[in-house]
């Protein structure tokens, strides 16, 4: 019993709802998936990175350990110390950049401190066993130290390393699969209005 003005006020002001419904849900998805992009590229991604960078630059160390055991010029041998100490450099700041943006996960961070301490060791073992020992010409004292403790030690390094990628890429697909289902649930809603 309503007028053809109110029926129409009705009709239209209902369209104007569902258009409003609409332009939430869209905005509510669109939002909810541009934040879990974001969190798997600045959180996930570069913490899956930054641990290659570091398993890599761990790697140019033990190369350029042997290197300097190669080569018999003092020159040649400093030339490849720096570069250790570039790459320790590397590995020290990437290691503090992974510790705070783990903060939020305990488990992680004790894996990334296990790994730091691992680190440490076989760096302060370098630093005051092999190399002085490679600069006063005992090649064959420091070939056993890297054979001995600091290939366990390397060996170590790698494999929590690897469980470090593990977890950053399992939370990266779950970050993925949320970043769907959001999708999905805000397909279905826009459908429904």
């Amino acid at each position: 019993n309503l007028t053809t003005r109110a029926k129409l006020f009705l009709g239209f002001g209902l369209m104007i709802v569902f258009l409003a419904a609409v332009i939430v849900t869209a905005y509510r998805g669109i939002t909810a998936i541009q934040e879990s992009q974001k969190s798997l590229y600045e959180e996930e991604f570069a913490i899956a990175v930054d641990i290659k960078d570091v398993r890599s630059s761990q790697n140019v160390i033990r190369a350029a350990l042997l290197d300097m055991m190669l080569v018999s010029r003092r020159s040649d041998q400093e030339a490849w110390h720096q570069e250790i100490k570039n790459r320790v450099q590397k590995i020290d700041n990437l290691m503090r950049r992974l510790v705070e943006r783990s903060r939020s996960n305990p488990q992680f961070l004790r894996q990334l401190e296990e790994l730091n301490a691992t680190q440490n060791a076989f760096q302060q073992t370098r630093d005051t066993q092999m190399i002085p020992l490679i600069y006063e010409g005992k090649i064959e004292e420091a070939k056993k130290v890297t054979l001995g403790i600091q290939l366990d030690r390397n060996n170590k390094m790698r494999t929590i390393a690897d469980e470090l990628v593990g977890t950053a890429e399992e939370r990266a697909r779950t970050a993925v699969t949320q970043s769907e289902q959001r999708t999905e649930e805000s397909a279905r809603i826009f459908v429904a209005v």
